[in-house]
C-alpha cells in the first residue's frame, strides 16, 4: 500500500528552508529523490518515481533552493548538497536506511552530499553531470529535438539563480568523487542531448563502487523516465535491493537496457 503523500518543511544545517513531499509508512528503509535543474518535486515524472518506490520504502522528495516551493536562489552546485544533505538526515533518523535517486542536476548534488558525509548507503545518479560544462558538444540536432516536445509540454515552476560560478564549486573534485563509497549506479541515456557521455564515464570510472547503466535511446534526466519509464524503474528498484543482500556488488551490476521501442 503506498502511503498518502503530506507536504512538510525542512532546514539545512545553515537554517536554510526548503520544501518536500514524503511519502512515510515507518518503513526501514527511505529514498530521497532529488529533481534537476529547472524541475520540482511536483514533476510528473519526479511523482512517479516517488510513488513506484513509495510501495517498497518510505520515499521523501526534495525541492533544493530557487525552484519550486523552495525559497532562496539556486547557487549552481555551490549550496544545493546541504538540502540533500538534511533530507537524508531526516529519513534516516528513525533508524532507516537511506538511498537516494538524483535526476540531471539533483545527482550532483546528491553525490557531494554522500561526499560530504550524508547517510547515503545507496544511489542512483540519472543523467549527471561532474561540472558545469555541459556544452562540451555540439547541443542541437537530432537528440534535442527528441526532447523538444517534453519540453514544450512541461509546466514550469518557480526558479530563481545567481550567476553561474566558474570555480572548484561548480565540479565535482576528484578528492570528493574518491570519499564516495557507497555503491552508485550511474544512467546514461545515449540520446541525451544536454549531458554528453564523457560525465558518466568520468563518473563510472572514479567513483570507487560504480556500476554503469547505458539505455539505447534514452532521454536526458526526468525526461528518461518519460521515454523508459518501466525499464528504468525496474532498474532502480532492483539495484536499491540489492542494500543488504547478497550477490554481485555495484562494480559488476552494470548493463545495457535492451532496445525499448
Amino acid at each position: 500500500m503506498i502511503p498518502t503523500p503530506r507536504d512538510v518543511l525542512l532546514h539545512d544545517e545553515g537554517g536554510v528552508p526548503f520544501a518536500a513531499t514524503s511519502w512515510e509508512g515507518a518503513r526501514g528503509s527511505g529514498v530521497l529523490i532529488v529533481h534537476g535543474l529547472l524541475g520540482s518535486r511536483a514533476l510528473p515524472e519526479i511523482r512517479r518515481v516517488a510513488e513506484a518506490l513509495a510501495a517498497d520504502h518510505d520515499v521523501l522528495a526534495i525541492d533544493v533552493r530557487g525552484h519550486g516551493d523552495s525559497p532562496g536562489r539556486f547557487t549552481w552546485g555551490r549550496e544545493e548538497w546541504r538540502q540533500a544533505d538534511a533530507a537524508a538526515r531526516a529519513l534516516a533518523a528513525p533508524g532507516r536506511r537511506v538511498s537516494a535517486v538524483g535526476f540531471s542536476f539533483g545527482g550532483f548534488h546528491a553525490l557531494r552530499a554522500a561526499a560530504s558525509g550524508a547517510p547515503i548507503g545507496r544511489l542512483v545518479v540519472v543523467g549527471a553531470p561532474c561540472d558545469l560544462r555541459v556544452l562540451d558538444h555540439f547541443p542541437l540536432g537530432a537528440r534535442l529535438w527528441r526532447h523538444l516536445p517534453l519540453v514544450l509540454r512541461r509546466r514550469r515552476r518557480r526558479f530563481a539563480a545567481e550567476i553561474p560560478p566558474l570555480g572548484r564549486g561548480s565540479r565535482l573534485a576528484e578528492d570528493e568523487i574518491a570519499r564516495i563509497t557507497a555503491p552508485v549506479l550511474v544512467v546514461h541515456g545515449q540520446w541525451d542531448w544536454l549531458i554528453s557521455e564523457r560525465h558518466a564515464a568520468r563518473l563510472a570510472r572514479e567513483l570507487p563502487a560504480a556500476s554503469r547503466l547505458d539505455v539505447p535511446r534514452g532521454l536526458h534526466g526526468e525526461y528518461l523516465v518519460a521515454s523508459h519509464e518501466r525499464a528504468l524503474l525496474d532498474a532502480v528498484t532492483d539495484f536499491l535491493a540489492r542494500e543488504g543482500r547478497p550477490g554481485p556488488d555495484a562494480a559488476s551490476w552494470g548493463a545495457t537496457i535492451p532496445r525499448v521501442p
